[in-house]
């Protein structure tokens, strides 16, 4: 769920800046009881197995401290970072509720601005004009402003979701190891453009992406009345995204997925594919981005068989085209850069 402008304005770095303090006391105490037990946990005149046991309990207790430190640290620097944005925020917030204060203008909590003005008298119709063209300027900057600051809000959540060390939260842990999870900086990044921007980005990917793969693509569907994020079709040869996910740039997952399953058709094909001995392997493409044929066999018996969501969905998310489709699209959100999204933006155009 998209944060809202009436969530922002109660936003205060104070209390990130105290959280990261009081880790800092907690991590000086976990780092002392650290070397203790690693320099006289057992003492070394004690020999034997039972010492020697006991030395790899310790060693065990040891590697357990160590990581819980370096997780604490993690979260720490992620508050500490987390505060320098917010305070950032904060102005922002404070220059947007002034600015639209002093100009008679109302800030509602879901960021619409609307004018309290009332218009004066004007001695011509190119006074009121001006008058109108003056006040839809204002109005747009501040609105500008309050999408920056949604933004910057966006790119905050990614910076404290990022610092949560792992084995805290096993769903989070789920998300990075299957779907991946973009950076704070495309967070923030994501979250200023318009849904016509990230539509125009998405369909320059996937145009690319099926230049690069060799695939055929007829057509993106936005289609609204789908329950996932989206989904290949190969025999419309189509891709079909959900544009309820649009503020999410985890929708970024979705088209290299979806465009990995165009690109195991193709494998699967060009696999299966006839020539004369003179004539060049379709498969070589493939070969040469690591597909084997092995992989393609086995993605054309999986294709053959294909284990939909219902009514066994384990079956369905563990099936090697899904495991490999998920590996695509989580390798592309992880290593997604806001440069990469405005190089793809201007591509577009």
């Amino acid at each position: 769920m998209a944060i809202t402008f009436g969530q922002v304005k109660t936003w205060k770095a104070a209390p990130l800046g105290d959280a990261g303090d009081g880790l800092k006391a907690d991590l000086r105490n976990l780092e002392t009881s650290h070397d203790e037990l690693e320099a006289g946990g057992v003492a070394k005149s004690w020999t034997g197995i039972a010492a020697d046991s006991a030395r790899s309990h310790r060693n065990t207790l040891v590697a357990d401290l160590s990581s819980h430190i370096t997780g604490k640290q993690q979260m720490q620097k992620a508050l500490y970072n987390a505060e320098t944005e917010v305070e950032a925020i904060e102005r922002l917030v404070q220059g947007i509720l002034d600015r639209a204060k002093t100009s008679e203008f109302n800030v509602s909590d879901d960021g619409t601005v609307t004018s309290t003005a009332t218009p004066p008298t004007f001695r011509s119709r190119y006074e009121a004009e001006e008058w109108g063209a003056s006040r839809n300027t204002t109005a747009q900057e501040i609105a500008e402003d309050i999408t920056n600051a949604l933004a910057k809000a966006a790119g905050v959540d990614a910076i404290l979701t990022d610092g949560i060390p792992t084995g805290t939260d096993s769903d989070l842990d789920n998300t990075r190891k299957e779907r991946g999870m973009a950076s704070p900086e495309v967070a923030e990044r994501w979250a200023q453009l318009t849904d016509a921007e990230r539509k125009a980005i998405i369909d320059q990917k996937i145009e690319e992406l099926a230049e690069e793969y060799g695939v055929e693509v007829e057509d993106i569907i936005w289609d609204d009345s789908m329950s996932g994020n989206g989904s290949w079709s190969e025999s419309e040869k189509a891709v079909r995204l959900n544009p309820d996910r649009l503020d999410d740039p985890d929708l970024l997952h979705t088209v290299a997925h979806e465009m990995r399953h165009a690109r195991q058709h193709e494998a699967i094909d060009d696999n299966n594919d006839w020539q004369f001995w003179w004539e060049d392997d379709p498969f070589d493409e493939h070969r040469e981005d690591g597909i084997t044929e092995d992989q393609a066999e086995e993605w054309e018996e999986n294709f053959d068989d294909y284990k939909s969501p219902s009514p066994d969905y384990d079956a369905y998310y563990n099936q090697p085209v899904e495991a490999d489709a998920r590996k695509t699209g989580r390798e592309y959100l992880d290593n997604v850069t806001p440069e990469e999204l405005d190089r793809l933006l201007e591509e577009s155009k």
